[in-house]
């Protein structure tokens, strides 16, 4: 029986590595969703057609539904800790190349390096809650998750569209690399 401060201490760990994982898991939402917002920018600096531009957020589903079963072992192998870190770092690195493209197939090679990082982090969250959290709770921390990781797609929506009256999708997605270089340092730091 933990005492009421290793309790507090507990609780304060399992509540901090979840928001780090919940906050990189809402990167994912938010990846999966911006192309759409962005998609008369993206059609205007590559030139391209709006069917050339789907294929081009594909590349994020193609590698992420590829993805699922590996990240599974990746997540049980690794643990939650190094596959969010490394694919936080991955999809860094995707969006900081899809950001600076000069190209259609570079902005298609950042997008597959998206959908490749972030296609750990849902597993690597609930793999981490089935650790943290009791199984009465397991259900509602799940759905908070949900809920939680679909605000990414909120936040790529109307959001976005206002930021992007003031600064450039590439300098978005560029600062999306940012922020996920950030959680990764984070996840590294925290999650256990």
């Amino acid at each position: 029986m933990l005492s009421a401060d290793q309790y507090r201490r507990f609780n304060r760990l399992r509540w901090t590595l979840y928001s780090v994982l919940v906050l990189s898991y809402m990167m994912a939402f938010f990846h999966r969703m911006a192309p759409g917002v962005v998609a008369g920018d993206l059609m205007q600096a590559f030139q391209t057609s709006g069917a050339a531009l789907g294929s081009l957020a594909a590349m994020y589903y193609y590698i992420y539904t590829a993805m699922q079963i590996p990240a599974g072992v990746l997540a049980d192998t690794l643990g939650s800790r190094i596959s969010v870190t490394l694919g936080s770092l991955v999809a860094g690195g995707g969006s900081a190349l899809f950001g600076l493209a000069e190209s259609f197939e570079a902005a298609a090679a950042g997008r597959f390096l998206v959908g490749l990082g972030v296609s750990v982090v849902f597993v690597g969250l609930m793999r981490s809650n089935t650790h943290w959290f009791s199984e009465r709770r397991y259900g509602s921390i799940s759905g908070l998750t949900l809920l939680l990781g679909n605000i990414g797609s909120i936040l790529a929506a109307g959001p976005l569209a206002v930021l992007l009256t003031a600064a450039s999708w590439r300098s978005v997605f560029v600062g999306m690399a940012a922020l996920s270089f950030g959680i990764a340092v984070l996840s590294a730091l925290f999650v256990r």
